[in-house]
């Protein structure tokens, strides 16, 4: 069993860590395939004997998935990319590590301890389970800042001091509208309409507090989009205000690391910059109901509901970039485990994995296959041309052989040893990792 599929959805969030999984897991010898979701299925259908990393459990999607899987002799292996960022009633969480998931899981990988207590219920005794952390926060550490380096100069050197906006108003100003929101998320969040209506308070909000911003401080502004926000929204509303941009391109990052400040609502993006060494800025609207946001990132961050207030904080030029003591923070190793080296751990459980199934064989692509896939590139771009398709391009954007060498290249020059590691590209949007000989 040689053969690893690794799905991307969101490149963004996602690309950075997986390509750099890859390369380790390539260097012990997996043949590792990263692609976009459309190309990994057809993969799924067409291989036998592999390993897929499942990114999510999905109620009415994965049940399907695991089923095809299973029929060309696969094996399911569980690196959620939401496994820790949730409401205060743990329902996204409870919904993402169900018992389909571990009855259908050879090997789940969890985030923290906290996220594994509150779903153990659905184990049983069979279930492999390991609490590892995720690569995605390891690369936050100190030591692999060289991975943004040059981002972090060019963002600097174009943009100079800037306070950096991340928002995630995705239900409230999704770019395909609210009908497509309830379809899409109305069986996994009973609260989908009051979310909806939520979002859109924050979002007049945010429209209130990025020009008072833009106004009274001598700063350029940065605004960064959820990907499946509509940014027309944003272009629409400062478009006539100089020192306001509305830019999503690349991982956050390196926008992160570059800015003065950092505000966002109830994002992600607030433990990643706790991560990283600066402390950011929650912003939300006065009295907002608790059993709305996702109460994680506001432990991360200094918090504020007074547009007033946050501006004075910033015009003081109070220090975000102290060293962060994370024994202040106990969530970053319960949720996070923030301590463990994530990705060392899950290499060698697929190194272990591997020694337990010698008798499932790998199966490589065939010419038809690969010809197959050359095509169903080639129409997809075709296909992009469609207005429904912006939510893809959104996701996806940044995903593409110019980035894959790109993060090649930086792992390379700083691991001799992944020197050892080619990259083919398949098509745009499918790449092949695996030890050269």
């Amino acid at each position: 069993m040689k053969i690893i599929l690794i799905p991307i959805e969101t490149a963004a969030r996602e690309l950075l860590s997986k390509t750099y999984l890859a390369h380790h897991l390539a260097l012990k010898g997996f043949q590792c395939y990263l692609g976009r979701k459309l190309h990994i299925n057809y993969l799924i259908n067409n291989l036998k004997g592999y390993i897929y990393i499942d990114k999510g459990y999905h109620k009415g999607v994965s049940k399907k998935l695991y089923a095809e899987i299973k029929k060309n002799n696969g094996t399911i292996i569980n690196l959620d990319e939401e496994g820790g960022v949730d409401f205060n009633d743990g329902s996204t969480i409870r919904h993402r590590y169900t018992k389909t998931l571990f009855d259908n899981a050879y090997l789940t990988f969890m985030w923290g301890n906290q996220q594994y207590e509150l779903v153990k219920k659905n184990m049983n005794k069979e279930n492999k389970v390991a609490v590892t952390g995720h690569p995605r926060f390891e690369l936050l550490k100190p030591e692999f800042h060289y991975l943004y380096e040059d981002e972090v100069n060019k963002i600097i050197i174009k943009y100079k001091d800037f306070i950096l906006i991340n928002t995630n108003m995705s239900f409230g100003n999704n770019i395909r509208g609210d009908k497509f929101v309830k379809a899409k998320y109305g069986s996994r969040f009973k609260k989908v309409d009051q979310i909806i209506e939520f979002d859109k308070l924050k979002l007049d909000a945010y429209q209130s507090l990025i020009q008072n911003l833009s106004y009274q401080l001598d700063k350029t502004i940065i605004i960064r989009p959820h990907p499946e926000e509509d940014h027309s929204f944003y272009l629409d509303a400062f478009n006539d205000i100089g020192n306001i941009h509305v830019v999503y391109e690349g991982s956050v990052i390196p926008w992160i690391l570059a800015a003065d400040f950092m505000i966002h609502p109830d994002c992600t993006t607030g433990i990643e910059s706790l991560f990283l060494g600066k402390k950011s800025l929650s912003f939300l609207p006065e009295d907002y109901p608790e059993d709305l946001i996702t109460f994680l990132p506001l432990e991360a961050s200094e918090c504020f509901t007074s547009e007033s207030d946050i501006i004075s904080f910033i015009n003081n030029n109070i220090d975000s970039t102290k060293k962060v003591d994370f024994k202040k923070y106990p969530f970053a190793e319960d949720y996070f485990s923030i301590s463990k080296p994530s990705t060392e751990l899950i290499v060698d459980s697929f190194c272990q994995l591997r020694k337990t199934s010698k008798k499932n064989k790998s199966h490589n692509l065939t010419l038809m296959n690969l010809l197959y896939l050359k095509y169903s590139s080639a129409r997809g771009i075709l296909g992009e041309r469609k207005k429904s398709s912006r939510l893809g391009r959104n996701k996806l954007k940044g995903f593409d052989t110019k980035n894959i060498n790109k993060i090649h290249k930086k792992i390379t020059s700083y691991n001799k040893q992944m020197l050892k590691i080619g990259c083919k590209t398949i098509n745009r949007n499918l790449f092949m990792f695996e030890h050269l000989r």
